[in-house]
């Protein structure tokens, strides 16, 4: 499996963790979420709902000069697990080009055992989120 330089990264650093450091570094990682772009705030409605999560997640991609993508999160502060996984993805995908998002197999997380630390339910949001960040990819691709 080839995944992007830095989603490797988080992916290898996980799989070394016992389930508190899962918890603590899913926290840490809900801390350091960015905040929406003051720009978005009046475009929420451009922003693409994610169903598959229990909470409301919603997610922005652009496509910068160099090719490569940015994605932007909005998730209720309420939410740290959800904004943790978020912020994982973001981490692990922003830069990344089109075709290295499409690639990542829906399972990339396997080896991370998060479900040592997090409910079934939330890693079939993860997964969801990463299927809608890789629609914003195609669309960006195709122009849309």
């Amino acid at each position: 499996m080839s995944l992007p330089p830095k989603l490797q990264e988080i992916v290898d650093d996980f799989a070394g963790m016992s389930r508190e450091e899962k918890i603590e570094t899913l926290i840490g990682y809900a801390e350091s979420l960015p905040t929406l772009p003051e720009r978005f705030a009046e475009e929420r409605a451009k922003m693409e709902p994610i169903p598959e999560c229990m909470t409301p997640v919603f997610l922005f991609g652009e496509k910068q000069d160099d090719g490569g993508v940015t994605f932007h999160f909005d998730i209720p502060p309420q939410s740290p697990t959800v904004q943790g996984l978020a912020c994982i993805l973001a981490s692990g995908l922003n830069g990344s080009k089109p075709e290295e998002i499409l690639a990542v197999p829906a399972d990339f997380f396997a080896p991370m055992n998060l479900e040592e630390a997090i409910s079934g339910q939330r890693l079939n949001g993860f997964r969801g989120v990463l299927a809608h960040m890789k629609q914003t990819a195609v669309n960006l691709m195709n122009g849309k």
